[in-house]
């Protein structure tokens, strides 16, 4: 079960896409039905990673992975993408949740 908000992490990009929840997931079509590769994943508000390949008639479901990742390299993932969206003071951006982390991601979109 994933907890939103999440965000969609691209293997060769920074740039983090924040999905607010699962209405926004489901009425996306470039979010639900786009060919991710197997690097690409979604990391929810908890930092549980999900698998994002896996499509049933076309429809993107997510499938758990065992990887859950802690506030710091969610914070990292942060930082990366405030730079390349060119935010200033990057190394100062701090959030003490990862829910509030997304937060940050979702006011720089």
């Amino acid at each position: 079960m994933i907890n939103w908000p999440a965000v969609i992490k691209h293997s060769d990009d920074a740039e983090l896409i924040h999905v607010r929840d699962q209405v926004q997931w489901d009425d996306d079509a470039d979010l639900h039905s786009f060919d991710y590769n197997e690097a690409d994943c979604l990391i929810d508000s908890t930092g549980c990673v999900f698998d994002i390949t896996n499509k049933e008639a076309g429809i993107v479901r997510p499938s758990a992975s065992e990887l859950v990742l802690e506030l710091k390299s969610i914070l990292g993932l942060v930082k990366a993408h405030a730079a390349q969206s060119g935010s200033c003071c990057v190394a100062k951006l701090y959030a003490p949740t990862i829910e509030d982390a997304y937060k940050i991601v979702e006011s720089l979109n």
